[in-house]
């Protein structure tokens, strides 16, 4: 899996409730992901939403996530609406990690990527290999290789997906 996007960078400390406010917890609950796009980090950069593009990536320092896990598909599944090719960072909560996931939101985190980026950079990550590339700036960075079952559950659009692909579901028995 390739990620290729203009970064968006932020600091530590980006909790699901930066990500979208607990104020917008009605439309998170409901299912409102496009509603809940709208207002992705507005108390932060309140000019993302409205600028960012399809396969952007959003690059943040550590613990990204953090927080109360009442308010993470929110965060994931608004981050996902708004066109945002992946949520990688220096570290993620690991229960923010795993609902991603499950998901099929690509989110990892990559101690040392922040370093390699700035906001409006492009950046490209071959998942599988662990190569990045800063396009803009042409530094390069060796980083850990995501596991082949989470680049799979990814590719199956999340757990459910790809729990069904492998009990072969939907599938003839000819």
């Amino acid at each position: 899996m390739i990620l290729n996007g203009r970064v968006w960078k932020y600091g530590d400390g980006i909790g699901a409730t930066d990500l979208v406010s607990a104020r917008y917890d009605k439309e998170g609950m409901s299912r409102q992901w496009d509603e809940c796009a709208k207002h992705v980090l507005e108390d932060i950069d309140p000019a993302f939403a409205a600028n960012v593009q399809e396969g952007d990536l959003l690059v943040a320092g550590s613990d990204l996530g953090a927080g109360h896990a009442h308010y993470y598909m929110a965060a994931i599944m608004g981050s996902a609406a708004t066109g945002l090719g992946a949520l990688l960072a220096e570290s993620v909560n690991a229960l923010f990690f795993r609902a991603a996931i499950d998901a099929g939101v690509t989110t990892w985190a990559y101690p040392g990527l922040s370093e390699l980026v700035e906001t409006g950079h492009l950046l490209e990550i071959d998942m599988t290999s662990g190569s990045a590339k800063n396009l803009t700036t042409g530094a390069t960075a060796q980083l850990e290789p995501v596991s082949p079952i989470v680049l799979d559950i990814l590719d199956a659009g999340g757990s459910k997906n790809w729990a069904l692909r492998r009990a072969g579901a939907g599938q003839s028995s000819h």
